[in-house]
């Protein structure tokens, strides 16, 4: 299973990082990674760094695309995906300042919902994968 952060990066840095991505996921995985001790510091940087998401919007608009489908669930702000077909397990957590995106295929249905957001990176820090969404879709 692959666990996705989604984050929605701030204009400035997205023109600075489009086409070098590996600068900016250093920096999120550096706020990932920081003590307890240094998370003030963390916090303001993750805060120039990060827009924040509309929640109750975005949650609306996924319940309305998926409440018809068999296999989608949903419980406060966490909607599923359990296609035994497919063998897909997809669980998407929509928080104000980031989405966690956990998944066992590589191409879960809720990035072709996502895709109509702008300047969305997603970061596996397990795994060190990152890229833009935007660049997945073209």
């Amino acid at each position: 299973m692959r666990t996705f952060y989604i984050f929605k990066i701030k204009e400035e840095y997205v023109s600075l990082t489009k086409n070098n991505p590996y600068h900016l996921f250093k920096m999120l995985s550096y706020i990932y990674k920081l003590d307890v001790k240094d998370l003030s510091v963390g916090v303001e940087l993750f805060n120039k760094i990060t827009e924040n998401f509309n929640p109750k919007e975005m949650d609306i608009n996924l319940f309305k695309n998926y409440r018809e489908n068999y296999f989608y669930t949903k419980f406060k702000n966490v909607h599923q995906i359990n296609n035994a077909f497919k063998r897909e397990e997809t669980k998407l957590t929509i928080r104000k300042k980031f989405l966690l995106l956990e998944s066992t295929v590589v191409h879960p249905i809720f990035l072709n919902d996502l895709a109509k957001y702008k300047n969305l990176f997603f970061c596996d820090f397990k795994n060190i994968d990152y890229f833009w969404l935007d660049k997945l879709f073209v």
